[in-house]
């Protein structure tokens, strides 16, 4: 069985490198600049041509701790403040789309073209649940909070830093979940597909990978609990960890 599964998977690789080689090829010069000129693949609103006018930023009402999850790409950042409130920069036609509603923030109308993800500031006393639903550059600053559960679809960057007692990870598809810098007791992860994650909690890890995921350890828990479906991995790098845990006192 490991085997046929080798063989898919390497299978499935062969065919991805061929299918963009042609694109590469057949798409011409216009093709490689959108390509290295733009980071690679963006998902895109409105059509290509289209003036979507100047760049705003709208307010959104906010409240500390609330379930939060972004359906449109975004670059988030989030810090740790008294007051909850959240801002979005972008074009005036693409801010104008935007819909907030029981903590989702999504578009409506038409996909289209638009190369860049909306500017996302975040500040309130803590973030306890989010969910990425659409590819993201993300970075939480200054976490202090009992628990915080993150659910990623896709192509998700992020990075965090702070204390958290309790953390949830479920990390579907490409994802680079960085949490090393984030000290806690214990961590729930979840990895379906080709997705990495990075934290070090002190007491408890419990994983579970199905696919190619990594999952790295940057302290030594006290129990590991870890179920691999597939070729994925659990790794660790202590020192990494051990320096982190260093200048942030729980």
């Amino acid at each position: 069985m490991f085997r046929k599964l080798l063989i898919v998977f390497a299978s499935a690789a062969i065919l991805s490198v061929v299918a963009f080689t042609g694109a590469w090829v057949v798409g011409g010069e216009d093709f490689r600049r959108e390509f290295t000129q733009n980071d690679g693949w963006h998902w895109d609103i409105g059509d290509e041509d289209e003036d979507l006018g100047p760049i705003e930023t709208r307010a959104f009402a906010l409240a500390s701790g609330s379930h939060i999850a972004m359906e449109v790409p975004v670059d988030l950042s989030f810090t740790r403040g008294e007051k909850a409130g959240m801002t979005v920069k972008g074009p005036a036609q693409v801010l104008k789309r935007l819909t907030w509603e029981n903590g989702r923030l999504k578009l409506t109308g038409k996909q289209g073209h638009w190369r860049h993800g909306l500017k996302v500031v975040i500040t309130a006393p803590e973030i306890r649940n989010l969910d990425l639903d659409a590819p993201g550059d993300v970075t939480l600053v200054g976490l202090d909070q009992e628990q915080f559960t993150l659910t990623s679809n896709g192509a998700i960057d992020l990075e965090a830093e702070g204390k958290v007692r309790k953390v949830f990870v479920t990390a579907n598809g490409a994802g680079d979940i960085d949490l090393g810098k984030v000290v806690g007791e214990d961590a729930t992860v979840r990895v379906d597909g080709a997705g990495d994650v990075t934290m070090g909690p002190s007491r408890l890890a419990d994983i579970k990978i199905n696919g190619v995921g990594n999952l790295t350890l940057v302290r030594k828990p006290e129990i590991l609990r870890s179920e691999i479906n597939g070729i994925g991995s659990v790794k660790h790098d202590y020192s990494e960890g051990d320096a982190s845990a260093a200048s942030v006192k729980m």
